[in-house]
């Protein structure tokens, strides 16, 4: 199962989020159109609550990155994998007011993509993040995209693969 928060104009039925279900995944997608991040980090951590049993993948895109980022860091133990899709991790909005507190948990499975010519949310955003996180077990795919990674969808089954087999083999 896979928990996935959408970007700032995206949707639940976004792109990303269809083609996880096309590959076979169970996507949960709340709707967080018109939500300022507490609204949706709220949001996401009750939805969350009520799946911890089973582990579910966390993910998010942009705005819903960074959502699932701070969810991530507030009860890791709740997932079994992270992934986030060109997240938004330099923004300061409530409850974020130093981006540089953001870091994977230590021992989560984190798998970033990231497209080499976003320019809306600056590569160098993710980077710095892996950076700060010093987890080794922490997957990083620049690809040949923009911020939508409309031509990336490969990249992001990839990690969600990647994330479920690591949760099946432990």
């Amino acid at each position: 199962m896979i928990i996935f928060a959408h970007g700032l104009e995206g949707t639940p039925n976004g792109s990303k989020i269809q083609a996880l279900r096309a590959s076979g995944f169970e996507v949960i997608a709340p709707d967080f159109q018109g939500m300022v991040l507490s609204e949706r980090v709220a949001l996401l951590e009750e939805i969350c609550n009520e799946h911890a049993d089973a582990k579910p993948i966390l993910a998010g895109s942009s705005y819903g990155g960074l959502t699932a980022a701070i969810v991530a860091m507030r009860t890791p133990h709740q997932f079994s994998g992270l992934l986030l899709c060109a997240p938004a991790l330099h923004l300061k909005e409530d409850p974020v007011d130093d981006e540089t507190v953001l870091v994977a948990p230590k021992g989560m499975s984190t798998v970033i993509v990231h497209g080499i010519g976003d320019d809306i949310v600056p590569i160098s955003c993710s980077i710095e993040y892996a950076e700060r996180s010093g987890n080794d077990i922490l997957q990083f795919h620049r690809v040949d995209d923009g911020h939508r990674l409309a031509e990336s969808h490969s990249s992001i089954l990839e990690g969600a693969n990647a994330l479920y087999s690591q949760t099946i083999d432990s």
